[in-house]
């Protein structure tokens, strides 16, 4: 990216941040009490995107790190020795389907990542690879592919890396974005320049109608007042970060907005988190029927297919563990991959 690319005043990226920049801050001012002591520190390390330049703009997934921890840093070619891990965890994917199911990270807005075949990789993108390999496996990506017009409710979106992934697998997938207002305003911007020709609103902003536009971001204090109903729900690595009261209110919603299909990439339960009492997987059973996909002995945090073997004697011995010594079962504690079916 150019230096004068990245300091454009006239991008669309820059122009679109202009335009909702006083809705967001108007709706963080309103919101402020309502965000969690850890949420509060999380997003008190991004303030700056309410007063950012262009050049923090338009080079947008350089400042993503803050949501998934990837940085562009690692990527650059004086680490390209370590390229070989990615390639080889792309290749490991790849054993597990025969669809074409790889989106690779686009360039767009400082887009970064090791290329391989011209195509950008980053831990981001393996971890999307993944879930899309999931979705497949458990059917959810069929059905959605046979739907006239299908409707996806994304819990904890982040920057909008996933909606992008999985909208370019899906013909005329709409999606509701359910989030902090801090980080809605990451996939405001990110997928309205991904995708010029769709529409992205803000709830209750502009619109609280799906039919007005394609993508819609809903705050998460405000989801319960969203009436319409769509057809699965995804939520990647964010139920854990939340109270078992919080995972129960959202699968609660969506089951009652009749939402057929849900996916899950999360730790059951979460060591640093001492409010998730309750397994994710057991929430989610509450109101669906639930089964999990076992693809790999790794997490999708692990690029070193190595371990993917090794991992497999330390499943062993936990499990022998904990049938001796009648312990916490310790794959609670990993990423593991649930879907759910409405009862």
């Amino acid at each position: 990216m150019s230096e004068y690319t990245v300091s454009n005043k006239d991008s669309n990226a820059f122009l679109t941040y202009q335009r909702i920049l006083p809705s967001f801050k108007d709706l963080i001012l309103k919101q402020k009490s309502s965000i969690s002591d850890y949420w509060a520190e999380e997003v008190d390390g991004f303030s700056y995107m309410l007063e950012a330049p262009p050049s923090i703009i338009n080079s947008l997934r350089h400042h993503c790190y803050h949501i998934t921890g990837e940085l562009p840093y690692q990527y650059r070619s004086h680490h390209a020795y370590n390229s070989y891990k990615y390639k080889s965890k792309l290749e490991l994917l790849n054993s597990l389907t025969t669809a074409d199911l790889i989106v690779p990270e686009p360039k767009n807005l400082g887009g970064f990542g090791y290329e391989f075949d011209g195509k950008l990789f980053n831990k981001d993108t393996l971890k999307y690879y993944e879930c899309a390999i999931a979705l497949e496996k458990s059917g959810i990506l069929d059905y959605l592919k046979n739907l006239n017009d299908p409707v996806v409710c994304e819990i904890g979106a982040g920057w909008g890396g996933f909606t992008y992934y999985l909208s370019k697998l899906v013909d005329n997938l709409k999606f509701i974005i359910v989030d902090l207002p801090e980080t809605l305003m990451f996939s405001y911007i990110y997928l309205s320049d991904l995708f010029p020709g769709k529409n992205v609103r803000l709830f209750n902003y502009e619109t609280s109608s799906l039919n007005d536009c394609d993508f819609l971001l809903i705050p998460n204090t405000e989801f319960n007042n969203y009436k319409e109903s769509f057809d699965a729900t995804i939520n990647i690595c964010s139920f854990q970060e939340m109270s078992s009261g919080q995972v129960k209110s959202y699968i609660e919603k969506v089951y009652n907005q009749k939402s057929n299909y849900i996916y899950s990439l999360n730790r059951n339960l979460n060591k640093n988190n001492d409010l998730l009492t309750d397994s994710v997987s057991n929430t989610i059973s509450k109101f669906y029927k639930i089964n999990e996909l076992n693809l790999l002995n790794i997490p999708y945090t692990d690029v070193d297919v190595r371990n993917n073997n090794e991992s497999k004697k330390i499943k062993l011995k936990n499990l022998v563990k904990k049938i001796l010594m009648k312990t916490q079962d310790p794959q609670n504690y990993s990423y593991q991959h649930f879907f759910g079916k409405i009862n």
